[in-house]
Formats: C-alpha cells, sequence, structure tokens
C-alpha cells in the first residue's frame, strides 16, 4: 500500500526530519540509479494546536502577561520575550495547582475502575493515599507498541524500587494508553504494569489508567513533571504528546528520536519550560530535577 501510494501520490513526505531521513533509506530499493538523499519523500513535522492543550491556568498567565493576542500568533518569537515578566512563583503555584487537579483527576478514574471491578471496600479506600502531590511526578501516556518501550524503567527492579522508596527524593509514574486489539505483545506490556502497580513498594506509586481518551491526555499532559519518551531510536515516526506537555511547563526527557531532534537542546523552543526550569534553579524550589532538559542517551 505504501508503494502504491508513493507511485501515484505527487508528493510525499514523513513526519519530521528524522522520518523523512529514514524513509528515504527504506525506500532507496525503489530509486537505486539516484543518491539516498534525493529520493522524493520530504518532510513536514507535526505539531499541536497549542489551544486545545493549553491549560485554562497558563492560558491565563499568558492572557495577563502576553497580551490577549498571543494566541493569534504563537510562533512569534517576539511576543514569548514577555515570559519573563511572569513571577517565578506564579508560574510554579500554578503548576502545582494543575498538579493536584490531575492527581485527583487520577484517584477519581481509579475510584471507579476499582468499583467496576468490584475490588474491595479496603483497596478502594486506599486510593485516597495513591500519588503524593509533593513527588516528582512522571507521565507516560501513548499507544502501547513494542517499540515504544514503556517498561524500560522496570528492567532493574531493584533500582527502581530504590528510586521509588527514596523518602527525600520521591518518584512516582502515571501510564495511560491502548494497544491495538491485535497486538499481543503490547497487550502483554500494560499487563506488566498493571501487575507491577499492584506490588510493593510501587503500590500507589506506580499508577496505570483506562481508557486512555484525549480527555485523560490533556490532564496528564498538564499536571505532571515530567514527560518520558523512550522509543528505540529511530522508530518513532514524530510523536506530540511531548509538545502538548511542553507548552504547559512540564520537562520533556526523551530518546532523540521523532520530533525531538528538531527542538532546540538546551535553549529550549518552549518558553514556559525554559522559564520554569531558570525559576527552579534560582529559587531551589520544588522536586524538579533539572538536569532532565537533557535527552537521554539511550538506544
Amino acid at each position: 500500500m505504501t508503494i502504491l501510494a508513493m507511485n501515484l501520490a505527487a508528493y510525499c513526505n514523513g513526519v519530521s526530519k528524522l522520518h523523512g531521513e529514514v524513509t528515504r533509506k527504506m525506500f532507496h530499493y525503489l530509486y537505486q540509479n539516484i543518491p539516498v538523499e534525493e529520493v522524493p519523500v520530504f518532510s513536514v513535522t507535526n505539531g499541536i494546536h497549542t489551544t486545545t492543550w493549553l491549560a485554562k491556568e497558563i492560558r491565563d498567565l499568558f492572557d495577563s502577561y502576553l497580551g490577549h493576542h498571543w494566541s493569534a500568533d504563537v510562533s512569534n518569537k517576539n511576543i514569548w520575550e514577555a515570559i519573563d515578566k511572569i513571577p517565578d512563583e506564579k508560574i510554579w503555584s500554578t503548576h502545582l495547582d494543575l498538579k493536584k487537579k490531575a492527581i485527583n483527576f487520577v484517584r477519581e478514574i481509579l475510584h471507579n475502575q476499582k468499583n467496576r471491578n468490584q475490588e474491595s471496600a479496603e483497596e478502594i479506600r486506599a486510593i485516597e493515599e495513591y500519588l503524593n502531590p509533593e513527588a516528582f511526578t512522571i507521565g507516560f501516556a501513548r499507544r502501547f507498541a513494542t517499540y515504544k518501550r514503556a517498561t524500560l524503567l522496570m528492567r532493574d527492579r531493584e533500582r527502581l524500587a530504590r528510586l521509588f522508596s527514596d523518602p527525600e527524593r520521591p518518584i512516582q509514574i502515571i501510564f495511560a494508553g491502548k494497544a491495538h486489539p491485535a497486538d499481543r505483545s503490547g497487550q502483554e506490556l500494560i499487563k506488566q504494569i498493571f501487575d507491577l502497580s499492584r506490588e510493593e513498594p510501587f503500590k500507589g506509586k506506580i499508577i496505570f489508567i483506562e481508557n486512555y481518551d484525549m480527555n485523560v491526555a490533556r490532564h496528564l499532559v498538564q499536571g505532571v513533571d515530567m514527560w518520558l519518551n523512550t522509543p528505540r531510536w529511530p522508530m518513532e515516526a514524530s510523536g506530540t504528546s511531548g509538545m502538548k506537555a511542553a507548552a504547559n511547563g512540564v520537562i520533556n526527557c526523551s530518546v532523540l528520536d521523532g520530533w525531538w531532534p528538531e527542538a532546540t537542546i538546551g535553549k529550549t523552543a518552549f518558553p514556559l519550560v525554559r522559564k520554569l526550569v531558570i525559576a527552579v534553579r534560582k529559587n531551589r524550589i520544588g522536586m524538579m530535577p533539572t538536569t532532565c532538559t537533557q535527552s537521554l542517551k539511550i538506544k
């Protein structure tokens, strides 16, 4: 089907620069008489609709300090220079409010899940203790294809237990997503995460949410501290969930795959992330590990 489409289409593109490069190499055998870089596959990188995914609380901040017309010209760098006018404390307090909102939303979903599954009253009451608002919270939500490696964190269970049990630097992670009905391997990844979430010391700290949809995604990209992306390089075509998180000031921690290599590493293309990281470093506030602005050096 791909070859049929390429032969009949007037234009063919990948959905990120890296995806374009990988696709040209994949289909070079169809164009053996020309160099690989001249294979007629171009790149148009995926993006997001900013105001669809931006939290109302963040939007209100932008309206107050950037002016009400910022949303009509989001790619104008001059507009974003005014973000430095927003007090650090306001950005941080807004982030914490969104984090508490996300945690309450997740607890409500878990409550409904356990009720539907007819779990014990004790298990249902325990949900109120799940997810510590003071803990560093990681988000991982996407389609559960095997190349996305949702269980990569779990390869060293002993180290993971130490990290998640550290009383001074508590960590927790929220998973959400679905596997294709025919993808048994993807479904097995979900089962592994779900089983681990019911074991000590991970109970209440590793969470899996069922029925992933736009509403779940919106709460997570607005309310976690860090968005995690660990695909096997270079198999991620583009991906956009990290963009949605970054628009809300959430740090993106990613393998250099998909759209992420095009982001300006070190001098981020997402002004609110830069502002939030600077605020944390300067004021030593919150639980934010600023080293997570760097990409994961794993393949």
